[in-house]
């Protein structure tokens, strides 16, 4: 069986579906405890978290994607594309509630044509909400991604509900009534028709716009200070990204098979240099700045994406006018437009930096002089004759103090477990003590 999973299907855990702390009888007792509250409305039967809505739905959607993988029964009555096309309408239906817009029944990742066609303008709502969550949601229905769209949106048809659809979900909400079933099929089929040629160009270009719009949001969101949202926004990059630049199994979209070929003749690398590779590395190494903020702190996924950013570069920063290219980069493609070079070294040395900035965030001010240099060089050999940046040297300056600092602690510290005389230890308390002072 033919199956979809593009990288934001996958379950990276366990989601618990009923949100319950206890199991079994202590959970009765538990609850029996907490709904004694006479100022507690709720019920000791529900326990919904619409928070966390999308992420059971991907993981039942994994449960069933391994099964078809393992050869087992499926755990869904209705067949897996189906499932699949139940879940994105759920989840789509869940990100428009959020917004407070109403969808398209017919093209439900479309989220903005509705709220056009009602001619809203809310400032609140920016055009990164109106790109779905999950890409699963929009790229495998559109027929601007694939020849072979899967069937998405509402499963009933207007032969034989149409006065429900017109009840409930017609657009025209004031003069549904005079809407002519002719003139819906008509405009259906002329839809259809339209979009019926696929251009895998269109896929890229606009792919590549989605991207943008992501990225710029959140480099917005991070200039007004708002860190989780320019997490978020720059998160949600990524899951496009990926789509693109990750191997994967299989998919319906068409305009990846030469990608997925490309990744799997070099290792997962992609030796083409495009604009959606260098907006990838640069929403990398954005999302690895902002997690090193107040308010998120979080120095391994930081290190993570300064990291994954390097190996995404590695095969253009070796020298100019050479691509790496092969199972273990170890051939070389020439002629390679020396912008390509250019380019590739300035997000190195900004990389090299993340990595510095994550080490001395970690006190690990050694490792923050190795890469701050790093960042010098990589800087030197795309701009060889422009100064240094200040901000890297003032960086490597203080790592090198503290190194120095922490040196010296350490063998003060040595020296007062195993010194000498009691001079030697007053003298080194004393000195001990001073250096606690200046911390």
């Amino acid at each position: 069986m033919v199956v979809t999973l593009l990288p934001d299907e996958v379950a990276l855990r366990s989601i618990d579906i009923n949100g319950r702390l206890f199991h079994g009888l202590p959970e009765v007792i538990f609850r029996s405890l907490f709904h004694q509250n006479p100022f507690n409305p709720g019920s000791d039967e529900i326990c919904n978290d619409l928070r966390n809505l999308p992420e059971v739905l991907k993981s039942n959607y994994y449960d069933a994607i391994n099964a078809v993988v393992e050869d087992d029964e499926i755990p869904v009555r209705c067949g897996i594309h189906e499932f699949h096309r139940r879940i994105s309408l759920i989840r789509l239906h869940h990100q428009s509630h959020q917004l407070g817009i109403r969808i398209n029944p017919d093209r439900p990742w479309n989220l903005k044509s509705i709220y056009e066609e009602e001619g809203r303008d809310d400032d609140s709502i920016s055009p990164a909400d109106f790109i779905p969550d999950s890409p699963g949601d929009w790229l495998p229905y559109d027929c601007n991604f694939s020849n072979s769209i899967m069937k998405g949106g509402r499963a009933l048809t207007n032969d034989n509900l149409e006065d429900f659809y017109l009840t409930r979900y017609c657009r025209f909400s004031n003069n549904y009534p005079n809407v002519q079933r002719s003139n819906s099929s008509e405009n259906t089929s002329s839809d259809m028709e339209e979009d019926s040629a696929f251009d895998a160009s269109k896929a890229w270009d606009i792919l590549l716009d989605t991207i943008t719009t992501l990225k710029e949001e959140g480099n917005t969101a991070l200039q007004q200070g708002s860190v989780h949202l320019a997490a978020r926004l720059y998160d949600k990059a990524l899951a496009y990204c990926c789509a693109a630049f990750f191997n994967y199994p299989q998919s319906n979209l068409d305009f990846l098979s030469s990608h997925q070929k490309l990744l799997a003749k070099n290792a997962g690398h992609y030796t083409r240099w495009s604009p959606l590779l260098k907006a990838f590395i640069s929403v990398r190494l954005n999302l690895s700045m902002t997690l090193l903020k107040p308010g998120i702190v979080d120095i391994d996924a930081a290190h993570s994406q300064a990291y994954l950013a390097l190996q995404d570069l590695r095969p253009f920063t070796k020298k100019a006018g050479i691509v790496l290219t092969g199972k273990r980069l170890q051939k070389s493609r020439q002629d390679e437009p020396i912008q390509t070079f250019q380019e590739a070294k300035e997000l190195e040395a900004k990389a090299y930096f993340r990595l510095g900035s994550v080490k001395m965030q970690g006190r690990q001010f050694t490792s923050a002089m190795h890469m701050l240099e790093k960042c010098l060089q990589a800087t030197k050999e795309y701009r060889p004759n422009s100064p240094p940046d200040r901000t890297v040297q003032h960086r490597l300056a203080e790592a090198k103090r503290l190194s120095d600092k922490e040196r010296k602690k350490r063998r003060k510290q040595f020296r007062f477990a195993f010194g000498g005389d009691g001079n030697g230890d007053r003298d080194d308390k004393g000195d001990h003590e001073g250096d606690e002072h200046e911390l």
